[in-house]
Order: C-alpha cells, then structure tokens, then sequence
C-alpha cells in the first residue's frame, strides 16, 4: 500500500480515539514514560547523593544503561519476529518494575553500591531494548495502516510530554521522597502499563516462520531485507548521520550556554526543554502533514527543519533575551521537525515491511543509528577543544545541513 493510499484511507476511517485497545496502551505508555523519565534522574543521583560516586563511576552507570543497544538490540528483533509481541510487552514492563524495585530494597537494608546499580541499569537497559524493538512491531497488529501515522503521532506526543515534564516530576519526587523512593514511581508507572497491555483484546496471531532457522540466520536476514531496500537504508544511513552529529550538539550546547553565553543552569535547562514542546508540536502536526505533502515528503521536511533550526544555535548573541529567543527557536523547530520525521520513518516501516521481519528490520534501525552515538560525543569533545563551543557548533550544524540536502535530493519522498 502506498503513502497515498494510506492517508486516503486515514480519512474514511474513525480516529483511534475510538478504539479501546488503543486508548489502553497509549495510556499505559504514557504513565511509563513518566516514570522512566523519574529514574534518568533518579539512578545518577542515588549514586551521588547515598554512594558518593565519582565522575569515573557516574561515566560507568551511564555506559550500562547504553550498553543493551549495542549487545542485545538485534536478539531483542530475532526474539520480537518469533513470538507473540504482547507478552513480550508485558514481561519487559514487568521485569523492568521488579528489578528496579532492588534499588530501594538495598538501599534500605544497606546493600547499595555502584556495582549493584550498574547491573540493574544493564539489566533494564536490556529490557527496554526489546520492549522497544516489540513495540514497534506490535502497533500494526492493533490499528489499521492507515491509522498508522496517526498511533504514532500519539505516542510521539506522550514521549514529548514526559520529555519536559519527566524532568520536573522527577526533581519534585525526588526533592520529597529522595531518589531511591521515586524510582518506585516508575516501578508503579511499569505496572500500570504492563495492566493496560493484559486488558487489550485484540488479538494477536504469532509470527509465522518459514522455517527454523539460526539467530545468527534470523539477525542476517533483518540487515539484509533492511540493506537491500534502497527506500529503508537512505532513511537508516541519514538518520545515522543525523543521530552522529546531534550527540556533538548535546556534548558542546552546554560548555557554549555556559561558558561562551553566560546562561545559569536554569537558563540552560530551560531552551533544551524548548525541544520537547517542539517535539509535542510536531507530533501534532504530523498527521496533517502527511496528509498534505504526502508521507515521504513530510518525512524528509521535517529532517530539512530539524537540520536547518541547529545553525541559530551559535548564532545566538548572548544571554540577553534575543539570545534566548534565539536558542529557543533553533530548539523548538529542530524538535518539531524531528517528531515529524519519526512518526512518518516508523510508519513507512511499519506499513512496508512484512509482519514476520518487522522486528528485525526496527531491531536494525535501532542498532545502526544508535551505534555512531558515542563516536558523536566523542567528536563533540574533539570539536570543542580544536574551535571552540561556538565554532563546534556552527561546523555540525553545517554538517547536519550538507546532510539534509543530500536527504532531500535521494529522492525518498518520490520512492514512498
């Protein structure tokens, strides 16, 4: 089914706000991301405030919870293709509820230390990674394709929520009940979410195969269906390139609002926040835009703002309020346009790729534009220290630039 198609269809079809089983996971997802949003907060300062961590130990907290994308992501999509995506959905949500649960538990009883907190946060790291990967694959057995666009504009618009309100719940929580108590914020968030997924009663037939084959076998044919799609690897290579070059931005934005613009720490924290009310915008707006220029061609818009709304950020002229204003809107559209270019990139996956590879082929997406991520701060560090924040960030933006014209003459938005 073609793009067209699918908006042609989404306008003679009753809004998702109509289906039941739709509601109940939208909702459970969004009290999760709440509650996820708590822990990013709360892990860290567990490890400051009760274990006296050092930045080396902090480095190695925040590399177990990266971990699990780089070891597991391509098993979780093997994994996702071979059984029924609703229990798995439901065992993640759950496993994540009682192994973030430890936290408290040895913190009372005066077991706590980094070492523990590592393997927790690897642990859950490797069960969002396949709760990720299944969730991906377990939308289209829910909605229709062409209410694809729109389930993803919802569940985009509840990350973004939890992305600029996460932050502030988790601070109040963790303020009253300190860190360890408000991961049982999420723990609760993770139950809700894995009750709203038992009451869905559409149901869900399991992935048929071919025949049995090897993981290694499964995990070669997600890169090769995903290689050999000329469509699926430009949007995969670009979103690569895109993912390498925004990490630079969150490496130097800080040492540039900081140090060159004179912003305090609330100044800081709240352009960057701009991003997600742009990111909430675009979500929203998705859909329409869809409709109007087409899937494809609202895809590759919204990189070509994303891109572009990174070269006001050195720009700005100082602290002052058109420097913010400044800030502020190279943050607002850069998170409008990347939500319109994730919404319409899962969907054309999701609409696209067979039911029994789906898995796999988001399991491929996964690994490959998340793998450049570290190379990017890396970069960032690189950049800063050689030119300087500004001159760092004036050179990715340019580089996020080059990268979306080429994105735009590849000639995807033709292709879907």
């Amino acid at each position: 089914m073609s793009s067209s198609d699918l908006l042609t269809k989404a306008e003679e079809v009753p809004g998702l706000w109509r289906n039941r089983d739709f509601r109940k996971l939208w909702g459970g997802q969004t009290v999760s991301l709440l509650g996820s949003r708590v822990t990013e907060l709360a892990l860290p300062l567990t490890a400051i405030v009760l274990l006296d961590a050092s930045p080396a130990q902090l480095g190695l907290l925040n590399a177990a919870q990266y971990l699990p994308v780089l070891c597991v992501t391509l098993l979780a999509g093997v994994i996702a293709d071979r059984a029924r995506r609703r229990p798995l959905l439901i065992g993640a949500n759950l496993g994540r509820a009682a192994v973030l649960t430890l936290v408290p538990l040895l913190a009372w009883t005066q077991g706590l230390s980094i070492g523990a907190l590592c393997v927790i946060a690897f642990v859950t790291g490797v069960l969002t990674a396949q709760f990720d990967v299944a969730y991906q694959a377990y939308l289209p057995a829910l909605v229709p394709k062409e209410q694809l666009v729109e389930g993803n504009s919802k569940l985009q618009a509840s990350r973004s929520v939890a992305e600029t309100a996460g932050q502030g719940l988790g601070g109040a929580l963790i303020q009253w009940l300190t860190a360890p108590v408000a991961i049982l914020v999420d723990c609760l968030g993770y139950l809700v979410a894995a009750a709203a997924l038992l009451r869905i009663r559409t149901p869900e037939v399991r992935p048929v195969r071919a025949a049995r084959t090897s993981v290694r076998k499964d995990v070669a044919e997600g890169l090769r269906v995903t290689l050999r799609s000329r469509l699926l690897r430009v949007i995969m290579f670009h979103a690569s390139w895109y993912n390498l070059l925004w990490d630079v931005v969150l490496v130097v934005f800080p040492l540039y609002g900081i140090r060159v613009l004179g912003l305090g720490p609330a100044g800081l924290g709240g352009v960057v926040a701009a991003g997600s009310i742009g990111a909430l915008g675009g979500s929203l707006a998705a859909g329409r835009l869809g409709a109007r220029l087409g899937v494809g061609r609202a895809m590759v818009f919204g990189m070509a703002v994303a891109s572009a709304a990174t070269l006001l950020l050195p720009l700005a002229p100082g602290p002052g309020a058109t420097g913010i204003a400044v800030l502020v809107a190279g943050y607002v559209l850069n998170g409008f346009g990347i939500a319109v270019f994730n919404i319409h990139s899962i969907t054309l996956r999701q609409a696209t790729v067979p039911g029994h590879l789906i898995g796999r082929v988001s399991a491929t997406f996964r690994f490959v534009t998340w793998a450049v991520i570290p190379a990017g701060g890396l970069l960032g560090g690189l950049l800063a220290t050689v030119f300087g924040p500004r001159t760092a960030l004036l050179v990715t933006g340019v580089g996020l630039g080059v990268g979306a014209v080429v994105f735009v003459l590849s000639r995807t938005a033709k292709q879907s």
